[in-house]
């Protein structure tokens, strides 16, 4: 995933407590943290995006709420299945998320009818959808800038 995404022009924050997880040379462009992943994505960039992926349901389930939280992240991807989708739901309402957050959720990531569970694949659809979401927040900005202007032009 992180080679997928470090080819792009995007700031790319690779988080994980384990140090062990990270390769001995990453691209230039890749900043590590190895802080407290739920904290970063509270602290995330807005209209960034957040592709949560960790060894823990628990910690995945706690990165996602904090990202869905915010409320504006261009894109909020949670690795995993339509039954961890429909746990990750219930657990998120029981604790008293906001349920309409959750239509901005993806999970299962990279769905797009394509059966191929290799990671390079994964990673390849997931980078779509990434990018799929920057272009749908950027069209949505722009429209609104014109709306302002025309609405500018009116008055």
């Amino acid at each position: 995933m992180v080679r997928a995404l470090a080819a792009l022009p995007v700031k790319l924050l690779w988080s994980d407590a384990r140090a062990d997880e990270f390769p001995d040379s990453l691209d230039r462009r890749v900043q590590v943290d190895q802080s407290d992943a739920v904290e970063i994505a509270r602290d995330a960039r807005p209209g960034g995006a957040a592709v949560v992926m960790t060894h823990s349901h628990a910690l995945d389930f706690a990165i996602t709420e904090a990202a869905l939280a915010r409320e504006d992240l261009a894109y909020v991807g949670l690795i995993g299945s339509r039954t961890k989708r429909r746990r990750f739901e219930r657990w998120f309402t029981a604790r008293g998320g906001n349920a309409a957050l959750l239509d901005h959720l993806v999970c299962p990531i990279g769905n797009f009818g394509i059966d191929d569970k290799r990671p390079e694949v994964i990673a390849a659809l997931v980078t779509t959808e990434v990018l799929q979401a920057f272009e749908r927040r950027k069209q949505s900005g722009l429209d609104a800038a014109k709306e302002r202007q025309e609405e500018g032009a009116v008055s």
